[in-house]
């Protein structure tokens, strides 16, 4: 199970996969989908593969499943999934929170 981390400390995260470097996410020995501890990413048939009629689909076939990051907004940067993936395949981009600005006369 997943928790949720919701701190304005932390920085908001963008995450990049390459398709290109991640050709078959379901026979990956070290799959991101099952280490991620928030539960960021799951794995599902390439929809332009399944679109066509009666088109089977392979876990070992490059291009037949995509990598996905659908639950990104619980993502808490702690690059678990860019330090394993054995193909350079996921980038993390981080954004630092914007900060409310003090009231005026408020003193710290």
């Amino acid at each position: 199970m997943a928790i949720t981390i919701s701190d304005p400390e932390l920085p908001k995260v963008k995450i990049r996969i390459s398709a290109d470097k991640c050709k078959t996410p379901m026979v990956c020995p070290t799959p991101c989908y099952n280490l991620c501890p928030q539960g960021v990413f799951i794995v599902a048939a390439n929809p332009m593969k399944v679109a066509r009629k009666w088109t089977p689909v392979d876990e070992n076939t490059p291009g037949d499943y995509l990598l996905t990051a659908p639950m990104l907004p619980k993502c808490v940067g702690c690059n678990i999934c860019v330090e394993n993936c054995p193909t350079g395949a996921l980038k993390i981009k981080y954004k630092p929170q914007k900060k409310e600005p003090e009231p005026e006369g408020a003193s710290s």
